[in-house]
């Protein structure tokens, strides 16, 4: 049964005139009477008496009417309560985040959110781990990285630019790296499996395969072997950017952008119509994160001088550079660490000769 009908029913009933009520919902009066005649059949009863000049509603229509207002009242009572709910949406929201974000960006944007709309909860769980939202009952996850296929809808929130870092102790230790072919001869902490470094300078595009001493599938964990002065790392910009700001790591190569194709990402389960609570959660994230771009974009070239500033101290104005990007020391070391491998490597390798 059409609630159109229903409605167009209790109108006829109200005006008991087919060509007012026509006129009210923008139909002729001939598919007036031709719904009221569909409704009829449907029931099974006659509802209106009619005749040519006039119509008039039955014992039975006037039972069926008692019905038909109280289902649309409660069907307008329904919508009113959705239209409010879009308007001043409520609810609790469950949130997975990745904790290398939650101090700098995580935090204060869900502290915000929470002041702009009172009437939602948020539970948020941090973890660096990719969590299944569909078993573990989360309404969205932001992510960071490129995304893996999936049934999962993604909105991109902001762009997640990722730079080449090392500690000053390193960089004094080993020398500078300054093109991308350098990096071959340096000690990388490698995220993953993430072994290839690929760099472009105008049209020009680099790939490297670099290799050192730590591998992980934490970010956070890398970023403090660096900070510790283990290696040189490829991190998200928004990781190490306090990390540059103190001092505590350099931007290396700033005449290169790393290529990554990263960014960051609400993901929530595919779905046809999208919660109002989740709908301006996802809204105010994207809002929340292009102002993060702005702000970064604006204060990136003073970071960058700042950063050409450090890598000249760590390095002694580059006078510390011998060959390709490496010290005398730092050069030696690896040569060491070049011909023990190479021993190890001859000492392991079987031999048909041998006794």
């Amino acid at each position: 049964m059409d609630i159109q009908d229903m409605r167009i029913f209790a109108r006829v009933a109200a005006i008991q005139n087919l060509s007012a009520v026509g006129a009210e919902l923008g139909l002729t009066p001939g598919t007036i009477s031709k719904r009221l005649q569909a409704l009829e059949d449907d029931l099974g009863v006659r509802l209106f008496d009619r005749t040519t000049r006039s119509i008039h509603i039955t014992d039975e229509g006037r039972i069926f009417l008692e019905h038909v207002e109280r289902i649309l009242r409660n069907i307008d009572e329904a919508k009113a309560a959705v239209g409010d709910k879009v308007a001043r949406p409520k609810g609790h929201l469950h949130v997975s985040a990745p904790a290398s974000l939650a101090q700098l960006y995580i935090a204060p944007a869900i502290c915000t959110f929470l002041r702009r709309y009172p009437e939602i909860s948020v539970r948020i769980d941090l973890s660096d781990r990719i969590v299944n939202l569909h078993d573990q009952g989360y309404d969205v996850a932001i992510r960071t990285g490129a995304l893996s296929d999936s049934a999962l809808i993604a909105k991109r929130l902001a762009p997640d630019r990722h730079v080449v870092v090392a500690a000053p102790s390193y960089l004094e230790e080993h020398g500078t790296p300054e093109t991308p072919e350098a990096l071959a001869d340096h000690d990388c902490l490698i995220l993953g499996d993430a072994w290839q470094w690929s760099f472009s300078k105008g049209f020009e595009q680099f790939s490297v395969r670099v290799g050192g001493p730590l591998r992980s599938n934490s970010g956070d964990l890398l970023r403090l072997a660096a900070i510790e002065g283990q290696g040189i790392i490829r991190s998200s910009e928004l990781r190490v950017r306090r990390d540059i700001e103190a001092g505590a790591l350099v931007r290396l190569l700033p005449d290169y952008e790393v290529t990554a194709r990263a960014a960051i990402w609400a993901v929530y389960p595919s779905a046809k119509h999208v919660l109002p609570k989740l709908r301006v959660f996802l809204d105010f994230l994207a809002e929340w994160f292009r102002e993060v771009a702005v702000a970064e974009e604006e204060a990136g070239t003073g970071r960058e001088v700042a950063g050409r500033k450090a890598v000249g101290r760590a390095t002694g104005g580059g006078n510390a550079k011998k060959g390709p990007g490496l010290s005398d020391k730092g050069k030696g070391a690896k040569d060491e660490r070049r011909a023990t491998s190479r021993a190890v490597s001859r000492a392991d390798t079987p031999s048909s000769n041998m006794a």
